[in-house]
């Protein structure tokens, strides 16, 4: 966190370019400009420093006079601030950040954590393995590999981790896999190496011994048979990678997903010595980043709660979608069918009639008479069948209108 007037930050937004100054903020050069915009902060216009690069003339807009009475007031730029980290993973980082500054110098026995004096005896009894590095692991441990040289740092830097957390609220609990922080009630995983730095290698006796024989062999076969070969030649790496010291905290990593179920930014998790930086000096950031990464994971799963919900929803009014457009279909085809017997009905009560006419005071042939017969009973099944208390029957077992 950093408390700056209006003077200090436009001297710095004109002193080096937005993308640099943003990221010793913790911020995008985004969010930054958005700062400056809302404090009527001038900042360098595109191709000024590209200019200034190549000795070019260059004019630095003035800063204008503030608005208000108050004209005197610090801007508060808090890591992760105008970030995809939300509102309450900023807070709870600049919380956490405000306890850790705000402790006591002192405060006695305030590491005495049993995981932490566990990790520590194991650490003092491990030996190195063949990569130089002493490993140590378990559900009630945290997980270290470092050199057995870097042991008595390590232990520093853990103890002041633990005690700054503690100041936060955070604490050690065993995990599945090692030990883990518990903070905004979630739990956080974490690791603690020695990273290598990439050097120049040196090529050893052996290496170059390889060589010079390959040599050998290629000029004893230019001369035996007139040709050159090039192939074979041993290689000689260039860079190596070499355990110098260089120590780091690696906190799990949790990307932002709470826009995206499968992607998004990942919070800063990995924090490392470097040529002009110790990181026991980033330890107030670490623990403030282990109270984010927290928020950040239950927020995260929230999401893909409501998103669950969600696709449970969608679901469910798909499915209601096709079951309505179903019923719709079987209630037509009902419908369809009762008046196509009703107009057959009125069809054959027409013909029966004209039929009658025709034979009225005549003698009615046989089988026109059975032919007639036969059609008052299908009238009679037809009217039979569209009565009110018929089609309600029908209706009933097609199960039509029982979810009205």
């Amino acid at each position: 966190m950093a408390k700056l007037t209006r003077e200090e930050l436009y001297a710095l937004v004109w002193d080096r370019p937005m993308t640099r100054l943003a990221k010793k903020f913790g911020l995008s050069d985004v969010a930054l400009h958005k700062i400056c915009r809302k404090h009527e902060i001038p900042t360098p216009p595109l191709g000024y420093w590209a200019k200034k690069a190549h000795g070019k003339p260059v004019t630095n807009t003035p800063l204008p006079k503030a608005r208000g009475a108050n004209s005197q007031y610090h801007i508060v730029i808090r890591e992760g601030a105008g970030s995809a980290e939300s509102e309450a993973a900023a807070m709870a980082r600049a919380r956490v950040h405000q306890a850790i500054v705000g402790r006591p110098e002192q405060e006695p026995d305030e590491a005495d954590d049993p995981i932490l004096r566990r990790t520590i005896e194991r650490l003092s009894k491990a030996k190195a393995d063949r990569s130089g590095l002493a490993k140590i692991e378990g559900k009630n441990l945290i997980t270290v590999a470092i050199r057995p040289d870097s042991a008595a740092r390590a232990q520093q830097i853990l103890e002041e981790l633990v005690r700054s957390a503690r100041a936060a609220g955070i604490t050690l609990a065993a995990g599945e896999r090692g030990a883990v922080w518990r903070a905004e009630g979630e739990e956080v995983s974490f690791d603690f190496a020695e990273v290598a730095d990439r050097v120049e290698h040196v090529p050893t006796e052996a290496e170059l011994k390889a060589v010079a024989n390959w040599e050998a062999e290629r000029e004893a076969y230019r001369k035996r048979t007139g040709y050159d070969r090039d192939w074979g030649r041993p290689h000689i790496s260039k860079w190596e990678e070499r355990y110098q010291g260089r120590l780091a905290i690696r906190l799990e990593e949790v990307r932002i997903r709470t826009e995206n179920q499968y992607w998004g930014p990942t919070i800063r998790g990995k924090f490392a010595d470097a040529k002009n930086r110790d990181v026991a000096k980033a330890i107030p950031k670490i623990v403030s980043s282990i109270a984010a990464i927290a928020v950040a994971k239950r927020e995260n799963r929230e999401a893909d709660e409501r998103r669950r919900l969600a696709r449970e929803e969608a679901e469910r009014r798909r499915v209601e979608a096709e079951r309505r457009a179903e019923l719709e279909r079987k209630r037509k085809a009902m419908l369809e069918k009762l008046v196509a017997e009703h107009e057959e009905t009125v069809r054959l009560e027409g013909y029966l009639l004209s039929l009658k006419q025709a034979v009225d005071g005549r003698h009615v042939p046989e089988q026109v008479a059975r032919f007639m017969n036969w059609l008052r009973e299908r009238l009679e099944r037809l009217r039979a069948a569209s009565t009110p208390e018929s089609i309600d029957a029908r209706l009933a077992r097609e199960e039509l209108f029982d979810t009205e």
